[in-house]
């Protein structure tokens, strides 16, 4: 059997039941944004790892060392956020072709040590091996929570509304326009760009949203929207339906979208890496959420509801037809 007969998510499950040897010391392993280890009795201990290898996950014309470090420390602190933790060390393990100089790996520990600080995290350890190829970065991420602030993708409820923090489908934008126009001289070209390269994660407002007790699942939108919600299906035993029109995209976004003749709707359901959170709660939770994260400026949007399983998993137009919800973010094993 070929790896793109089963792709990405259908090798993880066929891993995940062989992965536990010592079910005592895992809460929580493969599934979620990250692992949750017992600590002590007060803390659990969270664990995430992932990795970016050139040529998939990132083009050195267009992206420079500083801004892969950067990344691969945000995407990380994405799932951390996700579970409502607080990140504490993290171990780099890194694949170096020997043409780069010594400077250019600095760069690029430059770029995640900058972020780290940010939000208190040490390089406590890793790893470092020649590359015949690219440039191949893997970052594991260490992080800690209360045991009943942690939340994961399965406690979403029949009538929970679905949120998403800020905006959707800028780093979609900001792909595009590097592959497809790097000298595109649109004045927006710089933001989506941004967020594509440099993504900031929403560590603070993750942590503060689970510790009200009041989301029943969270997920960040790594892979896209459409996926992020039905892994939280999956991952409940629900249905959902998402409001196409209620997405929030930025003016900003459209405008690229214009330009390019493209679908902004596709980029914020499908384009994936915008490391914004998507969560569920009740509805008459809203307010008292909106106003737990109100100094920070990022706007809560209601995109969707949660369903009975039996009901399946739509996008619904305004005019209130709907079509299948299908996760069509990125995987890595389908051709």
């Amino acid at each position: 059997m070929k790896l793109h007969e089963i792709g990405e998510f259908g090798l993880i499950n066929r891993i995940k039941p062989l992965s536990i040897c010592n079910p005592s010391t895992v809460l929580v392993g493969i599934g979620d944004d990250a692992a949750v280890l017992p600590q002590q009795p007060e803390r659990v201990l969270l664990a995430t790892a992932d990795m970016l290898v050139e040529g998939i996950h990132f083009r050195r014309e267009w992206t420079s060392l500083a801004d892969l470090g950067h990344k691969a420390m945000a995407i990380n602190l994405s799932d951390i956020a996700a579970m409502g933790g607080r990140p504490l060390s993290a171990l780099v393990t890194i694949a170096l072709p020997p043409s780069l100089t010594v400077e250019e790996v600095e760069e690029l520990y430059t770029g995640m040590i900058q972020l780290a600080r940010q939000f208190g995290v040490n390089i406590v350890g890793g790893d470092t091996v020649r590359s015949t190829g690219g440039v191949c970065l893997s970052l594991t991420l260490l992080g800690e929570a209360t045991p009943d602030h942690v939340v994961l993708r399965s406690g979403a409820q029949v009538e929970d509304v679905i949120v998403v923090t800020g905006d959707l489908g800028a780093s979609a934008a900001g792909l595009h326009v590097l592959a497809n126009a790097p000298v595109c001289h649109l004045p927006e070209t710089k933001a989506v760009i941004r967020r594509h390269l440099r993504p900031e994660p929403r560590v603070e407002i993750g942590q503060r949203l689970a510790a009200t007790g009041l989301v029943t699942a969270m997920n960040d939108i790594s892979d896209g929207l459409a996926s992020e919600v039905t892994e939280i299906c999956s991952a409940s035993q629900t249905g959902a339906v998402l409001w196409v029109e209620a997405l929030p995209i930025s003016t900003t976004t459209r405008a690229i979208a214009r330009h390019f003749n493209a679908k902004e709707i596709n980029w914020a359901l499908y384009g994936g890496e915008d490391y914004e959170l998507v969560f569920t709660t009740a509805p008459a939770n809203l307010p008292s959420l909106t106003e737990v994260i109100a100094d920070t400026g990022c706007p809560l949007t209601v995109v969707g509801e949660i369903l009975p399983a039996p009901a399946g998993r739509w996008l619904q137009s305004a005019n209130g037809s709907r079509t299948e919800l299908t996760p069509r973010g990125f995987n890595h094993f389908y051709e």
